[in-house]
């Protein structure tokens, strides 16, 4: 591999943590992905990777910076991997993630012009998030790993986790210390600012190997030592220990809804964007009282609530029994009767209800980075109308409605929400009804 510097123009930012320049500056050269580039960056860069129809790049000088590059204001950057596009402002990030979500769907989804929305921005740039899961090696050393590298990073905060992030993480180092029992990764939660109220933060360890039982003492003694830890909750293939209180409240938005997670489960990692993606999806969906939903993914509940309260019936589906613990504690306090549930992957439980001839009118979508193309075949099978799609990953939410529209689904509009500045990561909402 050559190791003379070439000078590169960068064009865009890319779906990951690299911006996109092209070798020779023609528009048929060789694609070429350099990290920490900014677009309008006139740059040199040593090519690490080359292959037939693109190459990676190592950056070795700025020549001329891009209008849109700033100087990143945390001090662990370049080296952390946690927020890739922090050198980029805000605004900027913002209109790359609708470019890509709009370049997806053409390239992969494969319509021609594709119904993108304005992005809606996170109301917070920085200390957005209320939980963050890091790496972490023994004996106590905490962080993420550095990009494209599993060389960890300690930090003591993080400008994009909670106001008291420095506090928890000394707390969660001092538990790493005191353990027995190996911990691979931790995660740090607290409540939503909103309701701040209910308490302080839990840690989560993911444990690997057994639990060693002078562990149960220890992490009891460590909750009552320390007020602003509510609680701890250690977990292996096959046990599970929790101590304290481990209740976190995030206050929907909508309603007077409050969602409580007590079990650790998946939760929006932005509680004030997630308002803003709950009111979008409410306005996008045009719910109405006489409608039956049914929800794959429906975790503790997120979505379910403001939904349930729209629309006759819902029905729930979820494969994690926390989550679906969760779920029911929360319909049955606030007072919902409209709410059945089915302990099930979203792929069973669609043909569980196919087999019993069940009817809805929409389908309510939200899985993981994966997507959901294990599920959508049954979807016509409901005679399903209308299809609301919540994806954290463009390139999985374009497959799926190709094969959405293969079915006979049509896009009928798609709504990028920001939930994770200085990240190239985007929620978005789709909107596919049957022609």
């Amino acid at each position: 591999m050559p190791s003379v510097p070439i000078p590169l123009t960068i064009e865009r930012l890319s779906y990951g943590p690299a911006g996109v320049g092209r070798m020779n500056g023609k528009d048929g050269g060789k694609v070429v992905f350099v990290p920490q580039t900014v677009p309008g960056d006139r740059v040199d860069v040593v090519l690490t990777e080359e292959k037939k129809r693109y190459a990676h790049g190592h950056l070795v000088a700025v020549r001329q910076p891009g209008p849109a590059r700033r100087m990143p204001p945390c001090r662990y950057v370049p080296r952390c991997g946690g927020c890739p596009w922090q050198h980029v402002t805000y605004a900027e990030q913002l209109r790359a993630k609708e470019a890509l979500v709009r370049e997806h769907m053409r390239r992969i989804g494969g319509v021609e012009d594709p119904p993108v929305l304005p992005i809606l921005p996170s109301p917070q740039e920085w200390r957005y998030r209320h939980r963050i899961r890091l790496r972490t090696e023994p004996p106590a050393r905490l962080g993420f790993y550095q990009s494209q590298s599993h060389e960890l990073v300690e930090f003591g905060d993080c400008l994009i986790a909670g106001e008291d992030c420095a506090t928890h993480l000394a707390h969660a180092r001092a538990w790493l210390t005191r353990l027995r029992t190996t911990v691979r990764r931790i995660e740090l939660i607290t409540s939503d600012p909103l309701r701040a109220a209910a308490g302080g933060v839990v840690l989560i360890g993911n444990a690997q190997g057994r639990f060693q039982a002078d562990d149960e003492e220890e992490c009891a003694a460590f909750v009552t030592r320390h007020d602003d830890v509510a609680g701890l909750i250690l977990f292996g293939r096959g046990w599970r220990r929790v101590w304290g209180e481990t209740r976190i409240v995030l206050d929907l938005g909508v309603d007077d809804l409050v969602l409580e997670v007590k079990r650790g489960g998946f939760t929006q990692v932005n509680p004030a964007g997630n308002r803003v993606l709950i009111a979008a999806l409410l306005r996008l969906s045009d719910f109405e009282e006489s409608q039956k939903v049914i929800e794959c993914h429906m975790g503790a509940g997120n979505l379910s609530l403001p939904i349930a309260r729209r629309v006759s019936a819902l029905i729930g589906i979820e494969q994690d029994p926390h989550a679906l613990a969760d779920a029911r504690e929360n319909v049955v306090r606030t007072g919902l009767d409209n709410v059945t549930f089915v302990h099930a992957s979203a792929r069973v439980g669609l043909q569980t209800l196919t087999q019993s001839q069940m009817e809805a009118d929409i389908l309510v979508l939200d899985p993981p980075r994966a997507g959901a193309a294990d599920s959508l075949d049954d979807i016509p099978r409901l005679r399903i109308q209308k299809v609301v799609y919540v994806s954290c990953d463009p390139t999985t939410l374009a497959r799926d409605l190709h094969r959405l529209g293969q079915l006979g689904y049509r896009v009928e509009c798609l709504q990028p929400v920001d939930l994770f500045p200085h990240t190239y990561h985007v929620e978005t909402i789709a909107i596919a009804v049957l022609t």
